[in-house]
């Protein structure tokens, strides 16, 4: 590299590499660990049997003008049909699904 200023030749920056160690200092397993989706975790909740529950929307604003019953029923969460599980379960690898 030629630095523009003075015409002098500069050493090349090094490529900086991230090296993963074991706690031997040994080279970790090709597998990293998944992190949870904090967002997804915070939304979505798995029961005991496997099922994932998820609040209703539209409860958030303009209740007003929404029935009570209807209200009420927004309350209690719903399950999660099975389509769209396989996408929380991408985003809570530790949730056991």
């Amino acid at each position: 590299m030629l630095c523009q200023a003075k015409g002098k030749h500069m050493a090349k920056p090094k490529k900086r590499t991230l090296k993963i160690r074991a706690a031997g200092g040994k080279r970790a397993p090709s597998s990293k660990k998944i992190k949870t989706k904090r967002a997804a975790a915070k939304r979505y909740k798995v029961t005991g049997s496997g099922k994932v529950k998820v609040p209703h929307q539209g409860k958030q604003h303009l209740t007003g003008q929404k029935s009570r019953s209807r209200k009420n029923r927004l309350k209690k969460a719903k399950i999660m049909r099975a389509e769209n599980m396989l996408l929380v379960k991408r985003c809570l690898p530790n949730s056991g699904l």
